[in-house]
């Protein structure tokens, strides 16, 4: 998406095939795989599309998504929120890592919340594509979302946060969030919740 900011909302506008290919190109020539290049292109697309149905579908809430709006020409309006990173980078350095930890509970509830609803965000990208607002945490992103439950036992065994929050987190954020996560991501907790809302 490119990004306009404005005081309290953004507005995103879906890139262009070519603009994706020309970002996602940069990348691949850099790690050496541009052989995957129109394979990746066609993966991020269907997923765009299976998050946009999903959401489009009007049974999460749509606070859960930064009360969306969605504007002509397929631009979506979302209200402005702190990035989780920030809060988290900003509370831990002044001291408050109670408060940090508390947003880190937030935000793996928010996960369970979404496995209520038959919905799982496969990223796990959690400082960057989930944000506060009020005191609450809503998905900025959601262009990687699924209903495929067999996705999140594959995600919950190979612990994929571990390595999405590696890339970004401080240590003591990153220690709290992963002791968390075994607790509260577990195959058990998935059990007990997934669809609870659609049943």
């Amino acid at each position: 998406m490119n990004v306009e900011y404005f005081d309290n909302y953004v507005v995103k506008t879906p890139k262009t095939v070519e603009e994706i290919r020309a970002t996602v190109s940069k990348y691949l020539n850099h790690i050496g795989k541009l052989d995957e290049l129109e394979n990746r292109v066609s993966y991020m697309q269907r997923d765009w599309e299976i998050g946009l149905e999903i959401v489009k579908r009007g049974h999460i809430p749509n606070s859960m998504f930064g009360y969306l709006e969605f504007l002509d020409g397929g631009k979506i309006k979302q209200r402005r929120v702190n990035v989780l990173q920030d809060v988290w980078e900003d509370m831990y350095n002044s001291g408050k890592q109670d408060a940090a930890r508390e947003i880190v509970d937030k935000s793996l509830d928010f996960i369970v919340e979404l496995w209520k609803y038959g919905v799982h965000e496969k990223t796990f990208k959690v400082g960057y594509e989930y944000g506060l607002m009020d005191g609450d945490i809503m998905l900025i992103d959601f262009g990687e979302l699924c209903e495929d439950r067999n996705v999140v036992i594959k995600e919950i065994n190979e612990k994929k946060w571990v390595g999405q929050m590696a890339k970004y987190s401080n240590s003591g954020i990153l220690d709290y969030f992963n002791e968390q996560a075994d607790k509260k991501l577990t195959l058990k907790v998935l059990e007990e919740n997934w669809g609870k809302y659609n049943r």
